[in-house]
């Protein structure tokens, strides 16, 4: 008892020692933890003293782990010692030579979490997977918006029996389909318990009586479309980014249409979601466009293609005034659409690797004449989602779980794109 006392007075001055090291340098220190439980969600707060480090988050074999870099620990190995709450089984915080630490959190059975580093506290959130569809929302923290909402207005979850017009599972949808019901929030007066949110207009290409192209099973390109396009709304307001649909069932809108209503309503983001094809049909893969011309054929027949459902575009294959005043108006957004169809790439071909084990070509961020871009004042970018002229692709694509795959990584990309510092993902 008598060494054990010696070695616990050692190890607070230790402690002391380091948050004083800590503090003199500059250096990020956990310094408390706590746990919470709160309906269907467990809460982990973990307070960072001194700078805000950086830090980066990984999810395998029910566990959890969060490196923070340039950061100090000064609290128990092991902080909750019996006082963790289920799904939590196990708690973690070491200290590493190089000065970096490690938080690891150990979870029993499937769970959804997210987590977010803000004002001195990193949240780390648990829910049984599939119990809370708006596991982010509470946490997030926004800088310049845009909309606000009632935190308790979050997303319900996802009704398959109310969207199954539009959600493609093994067969091409119905010629006619009924209005897809999907969950809209309103804006309310702001209050302080409030969740701030950007606004992301999501563009389901074709529609009515444009089907764009079609697989050789006579699944049309409109119909994925929306499909995709409305998994994503519900992925991205699960992260607290508001979104709407140009069009939320099957009927045509004007190319010229769909990014005046993203103006219209000052959206922060226009992602139009389309279907590729190729004369070649071994080709397969993800490509996201941003606005402007180029030289590549294999790109001027892409946008020929899905421009030739408007009769407002005009020859997209030479530049014309629209493009040229497009490119005045867009000056100063082309970077940032060039980044955000660089991330969706990525992620998207992550997250699809990650939900069904299938690696997808990633055809890169590309720049393109596509009239669907033309007018936006915001950064917009076109997603081709697959190839239907590719059997194998256009199977995959019909399939639900790959859907989801593809929207949870194009919403990734754009929480990213957006700095909302928060992680979302499951074990």
């Amino acid at each position: 008892m008598k060494s054990r006392r010696r070695l616990s007075v050692a190890s607070l001055i230790g402690i002391a020692l380091l948050c004083a090291f800590a503090a003199q340098a500059g250096a990020a220190t956990v310094s408390d933890v706590s746990i919470h439980a709160r309906g269907n969600l467990v809460e982990l707060h973990f307070k960072v003293r001194g700078a805000e480090p950086g830090w980066q988050i990984t999810g395998a074999h029910q566990q959890l782990t969060i490196a923070l870099a340039h950061t100090g620990i000064a609290i128990a190995a092991r902080p909750l010692a019996g006082r963790e709450l289920a799904p939590i089984t196990d708690v973690q915080a070491l200290a590493l030579a190089d000065g970096d630490a490690r938080l690891i959190i150990a979870v029993k059975g499937k769970v959804d979490y997210a987590a977010t580093l803000a004002a001195h506290d990193l949240v780390v959130r648990f829910a049984v997977a599939g119990t809370a569809p708006n596991i982010a929302a509470p946490i997030v923290i926004r800088t310049a918006p845009r909309r606000v909402f009632a935190q308790a207005a979050g997303p319900p979850p996802f009704d398959e029996s109310v969207a199954q017009t539009a959600l493609i599972a093994d067969r091409p949808a119905p010629a006619a389909t009924a209005p897809l019901q999907t969950a809209r929030l309103e804006a309310v007066t702001p209050r302080a318990e409030q969740t701030v949110s950007r606004l992301v207009m999501i563009d389901p290409g074709h529609g009515g009586h444009d089907p764009g192209t079609q697989s050789a099973d006579g699944v049309a390109e409109k119909d994925l479309a929306l499909a995709i396009a409305t998994r994503l709304q519900l992925a991205l307001r699960a992260r607290a980014i508001s979104a709407e649909l140009t069009r939320a069932d099957d009927r045509f809108i004007s190319l010229a249409e769909r990014t005046r209503s993203a103006n219209q309503r000052r959206a922060d983001l226009f992602v139009s979601i389309h279907l590729n094809a190729s004369p070649n049909a071994e080709t397969t893969g993800i490509e996201t466009y941003y606005l402007n011309n180029t030289t590549d054929r294999a790109t001027i027949r892409l946008a020929q293609m899905e421009n030739a459902g408007d009769g407002d575009s005009g020859d997209s294959a030479q530049p014309n005034l629209n493009y040229i005043l497009t490119d005045l108006r867009q000056g100063d957004k082309a970077n940032e659409s060039m980044a955000l169809a660089r991330m969706i790439e990525d992620e998207s071909v992550a997250a699809l690797a990650t939900a069904t084990g299938i690696r997808v070509n990633a055809l890169g961020a590309k720049q393109g004449p596509f009239y669907v871009l033309v007018g936006a004042a915001m950064p917009a970018v076109l997603v081709e989602c697959g190839f239907l002229s590719n059997r194998g692709e256009a199977d995959h694509l019909s399939d639900q779980a790959y859907q989801q795959g593809l929207a949870d990584g194009i919403a990734t990309a754009v929480a990213e794109y957006f700095g909302g510092n928060v992680a979302v993902g499951n074990l």
